[in-house]
């Protein structure tokens, strides 16, 4: 984020404390974080000892923005007496301790923030405990405290305790379970065997149970559109496999297959694509349309539809 569109966001969320005074407090917060941003430490000094005096979660979080913004200032020992402010309130939530401890750790004050982690561990609430255990424990708030805990502890050269232990690999874990949960990517290409046109009829007489359609119309525009349903997927290329009731016939007579058999279909699209017969799909709009009725596509299967 730039400082030019940190400043704007900061002054779109000032403009924003008239109209919501019941979220005020979060407003302040939200405001003085961007002026941060925006370099603007004056403002943003200000609308954070606002929001502190406010009081509450939002005002012990402002706090954190208060000291970091002290810290980047070279004001040390006035953001330490923020946080020492913010530990004599006992805030009982584990938030703001989390974030002071970050803070610390950021800075490389590694005694100090795992103080710190240990209070936001103390403040850890028997729900968000329990949350760990549930099928998204993995990625749950007390576990992201706990790493944290474990990754100050590791870095001082501390050995392990049973906190540690409990989330040792868990950032591995997390990943595998993303991946797991994460959709597969859409493959590259996608190869479509279909009937040409004007081989649907003699197809449905042939094999009335392999091809159910006998309106070519319907069945070349049922296929043009999980076409560009395939493309909407992300799908890079569609290849499109032309097939005739003669290459099915001579194929399967010559392997003793049988044509309802879907493997033997997949055969025959692989010896007509290392034939070379393939169509890409969307062929160009002034092309002769993929489906085989010699008609430009733009005029054919291309024609803009109503759904």
């Amino acid at each position: 984020m730039t400082t030019g569109s940190a400043a704007a966001m900061a002054a779109e969320s000032e403009a924003d404390l008239d109209r919501y005074p019941d979220q005020r407090g979060e407003i302040l917060l939200e405001a003085a974080q961007h002026w941060h941003r925006a370099g603007n430490h004056e403002r943003a000094i200000e609308l954070s000892t606002e929001a502190i005096a406010l009081g509450g979660e939002d005002g012990a979080h402002a706090r954190i923005t208060l000291a970091e913004v002290l810290f980047d200032c070279d004001r040390s020992a006035d953001a330490c007496a923020q946080l020492e402010a913010l530990r004599r309130e006992r805030s009982p939530s584990a938030a703001p301790y989390h974030l002071a401890a970050e803070l610390l750790e950021e800075r490389g004050d590694l005694e100090q923030a795992l103080t710190w982690f240990n209070i936001a561990v103390s403040r850890l609430t028997e729900q968000e405990m329990a949350a760990r255990d549930t099928e998204l424990g993995l990625l749950s708030y007390a576990n992201n405290v706990l790493a944290g805990r474990r990754r100050v502890r590791r870095t001082l050269a501390l050995p392990a305790d049973e906190l540690d232990d409990s989330v040792s690999g868990l950032a591995e874990r997390a990943d595998e379970f993303v991946r797991a949960a994460a959709p597969p990517p859409p493959p590259r290409e996608v190869r479509v065997l279909f009937w040409l046109r004007d081989e649907i009829t003699r197809a449905h007489e042939t094999w009335p149970h392999l091809v159910e359609h006998t309106d070519a119309g319907a069945y070349t525009a049922d296929r043009e559109k999980a076409n560009r349903e395939l493309a909407d997927t992300g799908i890079a290329r569609i290849t499109m496999v032309p097939l005739t009731v003669a290459k099915l016939i001579d194929y399967t007579t010559r392997t003793g297959s049988d044509p309802a058999d879907s493997d033997t279909r997949h055969a025959c699209m692989n010896e007509i694509i290392d034939e070379g017969n393939t169509l890409t799909w969307p062929p160009p709009r002034n092309a002769p349309c993929w489906c085989g009725s010699a008609t430009k596509y733009k005029k054919c299967c291309g024609r803009p539809t109503s759904s």
